[in-house]
């Protein structure tokens, strides 16, 4: 299955997500976001559906995982 996709990070908020997004794919990794526009209607239930997950091309999975490792290291919490 070389088109499978498998998730990388999920996020509570989906401006969280579209910023992450944005930065894999500057790496050229594709991204696929699923959940964003429940969460949107309805943030409430970010929770109990496991928020904004983001999925990436299997073969880009320890590319996508160095990156998102790089990135909290310099989140504020």
């Amino acid at each position: 299955m070389e088109n499978a996709f498998q998730k990388v990070a999920a996020y509570q908020y989906s401006s969280e997500a579209i910023v992450i997004k944005g930065r894999l794919e500057a790496e050229g990794i594709e991204v696929f976001m699923a959940d964003n526009y429940t969460i949107d209607v309805d943030p409430l239930v970010s929770n109990a559906i496991g928020g904004v997950k983001l999925f990436v091309r299997t073969e880009n999975v320890e590319k996508a995982k160095e990156i998102l490792s790089e990135i909290s290291r310099y989140a504020p919490y």
